[in-house]
């Protein structure tokens, strides 16, 4: 899997995946920082692209944006549950989180039996975290699968040291292709960046679409390209023509 070529602010829209992509993972997911470097070239191209950026992630929009401030950004948070269509847009809830309120009730006794865990309550998602307490793996599994098991409507996905649940018809992937369909991404060649198991619908879909889909890490992907790490995306994001 080669390099991806450099980035054309002229023809391209570029999507960005978060963790894993543009910081590295941490135990607290809350603890995370941009280089102010980083931060500083995101909003270069921003301006170059006419808005044409979008950060794509798990995290909720809310998240992103005290991450990233005072980047103006289009956003997808939840996986697409959240979305912000244009940089100066309002936030969009296509669900709400009482939708998840039987999962939360049949996860307390795993829970309080496995204290290690931790819930992170994204109100139109749930996920499990183990990264400190990696020995709980299968059982953060089975607890989630067991929670979900007479709810069809629910997707459980398994990414980095997490296990998660929302509503099932949204993923990265949906969420990039209703982007392109309008402005300021509209006619553009989308181009996305994702290290995760939940971004390979994306990189699929933009790949399928005849863009560049770039995979961060060493993980088996769909995507054409590859960047080794986080490292290997903000040179790649700095490098001009």
């Amino acid at each position: 899997m080669a390099d991806p070529p450099p980035l054309d602010p002229d023809r391209h829209a570029l999507f960005l995946d978060f963790d894993g992509t543009l910081v590295g993972f941490a135990d607290d997911p809350a603890s995370v920082a941009l280089d102010p470097a980083v931060a500083l070239c995101l909003r270069d191209l921003a301006s170059r692209l006419d808005g044409a950026l979008g950060i794509v992630s798990g995290r909720r929009i809310a998240d992103l944006d005290r991450f990233l401030d005072p980047l103006p950004f289009a956003a997808a948070g939840v996986h697409g549950l959240e979305r912000r269509r244009r940089p100066d847009g309002a936030v969009e809830h296509l669900v709400g989180p009482d939708v998840l309120d039987p999962v939360r009730r049949r996860l307390a006794p795993a829970l309080a039996k496995a204290p290690r865990l931790t819930l992170e309550d994204k109100g139109t998602a749930l996920v499990l975290h183990y990264r400190t307490a990696p020995d709980l793996e299968a059982f953060a599994k089975a607890a989630m699968r067991e929670a979900v098991a007479d709810a069809p409507d629910l997707l459980v996905m398994e990414g980095e040291a997490i296990v998660e649940v929302h509503p099932a018809g949204m993923d990265k992937g949906r969420a990039v292709a209703d982007f392109m369909a309008e402005p300021p991404f509209a006619a553009r060649v989308p181009v996305y960046l994702g290290d995760d198991t939940t971004d390979e619908f994306a990189l699929r879909w933009v790949r399928e679409a005849g863009g560049v889909s770039v995979k961060v890490g060493a993980a088996p992907s769909v995507a054409e390209f590859r960047l080794e790490n986080v490292a290997a995306v903000h040179r790649w994001l700095a490098a001009r023509d």
